[in-house]
């Protein structure tokens, strides 16, 4: 989709941002009066004002988008057409790969390693696509491995990094999106804060790579919602409270996960923890007859593990995590599970 275009919207969004004494060319019935109902199909000022400020880029180099989900969508799309090579690292949050797999590109994967680094990244990949921290393991992308990707970067490839846990990291690094002109950013609120209601996010980068992505997003998306924006930017003075809040369970959830024999690898940041089982989705069906819920690795191409949340109630995590080595160790032992 690196041609995409939609030119009656790109003229509608024009003629909303500066609009002439006498519209004839709009379709629609007039918006009631009030702030809710007010478009913004330009961008939203203030808010793009706030996403540059906390992040660390001009406001020339932040998209506003309806959530990480289609921000993802929109930034793949618009480097991503029919027969391209696109790297996406593995285990992985699926829609990472399906998306380029729906557009007819060829996903080849980048081995992630139990402590997060990246394997080999194919040198003939037109785009790249990771995340920091890491779903699901929550591990960070070393300096190493920030090497690689600008190497790759410098011999064309795009670089997607999806760093929507990034907030809850405590000494919070530079987005993917200054390190480098090829590197985008993209993120949201809902994983870090608990706002997904809202449905919005963004993408970061160089602005020539954002008309790309602009132009892709006007095929699918027309503005983010006036009434979600009003109340992000009631919000947005709260973020990091609501970050605090997120992270407060994770280090004594931790405590419980080492404590109960299972193996993984100790996450850096985010609320995310992956378990080493004898079989994902054998453990994560009985778990459920127990009550109680975990992601199967097959979900993240890797069906020997099981993601946990680590933002949960310690005292019901440390249950569950009971429930979980139990439900394992009996797998292992080849015994009926009942």
């Amino acid at each position: 989709m690196k041609n995409a275009f939609h030119p009656h919207m790109e003229w509608a969004k024009a003629h909303t941002k500066t609009p002439l004494p006498i519209e004839l060319g709009f379709s629609g019935a007039p918006a009631p009066r009030g702030r809710a109902w007010q478009e913004f199909g330009s961008g939203h000022p203030e808010l793009t004002r706030l996403v540059a400020r906390r992040y660390g880029v001009s406001q020339s180099r932040v998209y506003l988008a309806g959530g990480t989900s289609l921000a993802n969508f929109v930034a793949i799309a618009a480097f991503c057409d029919p027969g391209d090579l696109v790297a996406v690292e593995v285990p992985r949050y699926a829609s990472l790969a399906e998306i380029p797999r729906s557009l007819g590109a060829k996903v080849v994967d980048i081995p992630r390693q139990p402590n997060g680094q990246l394997g080999r990244i194919p040198k003939r990949a037109g785009l790249i696509v990771v995340t920091s921290p890491h779903n699901p393991t929550g591990r960070v992308l070393s300096r190493e491995d920030w090497a690689a990707l600008g190497h790759a970067a410098d011999r064309g490839a795009i670089v997607l990094v999806d760093e929507v846990y990034r907030d809850l990291q405590p000494r919070r690094p530079k987005v993917a999106a200054t390190r480098h002109e090829r590197f985008v950013t993209t993120g949201g609120l809902t994983k870090a804060f608990g706002l997904g209601a809202l449905r919005l996010g963004w993408v970061l980068g160089a602005p020539e790579l954002l008309d790309r992505i602009r132009k892709v997003d006007n095929l699918v998306s027309v503005q983010c919602a006036t009434p979600s924006l009003i109340k992000l930017l009631e919000t947005w003075p709260k973020l990091d409270a609501l970050a605090e809040r997120a992270r407060r369970p994770v280090e004594k959830n931790i405590e419980a996960l080492r404590a109960s024999g299972l193996t993984f690898a100790e996450p850096q940041a985010g609320l995310t923890a992956f378990v080493k089982v004898k079989d994902g989705d054998v453990c994560a069906r009985e778990c459920e007859r127990r009550g109680v819920g975990v992601a199967r690795g097959s979900f993240f191409d890797a069906p020997q593990y099981v993601r946990l949340y680590l933002g949960a109630n310690p005292t019901q995590f440390a249950r569950g995590v009971q429930i979980l080595a139990r439900v394992n160790e009996t797998a292992k032992r080849g015994a009926r599970l009942i």
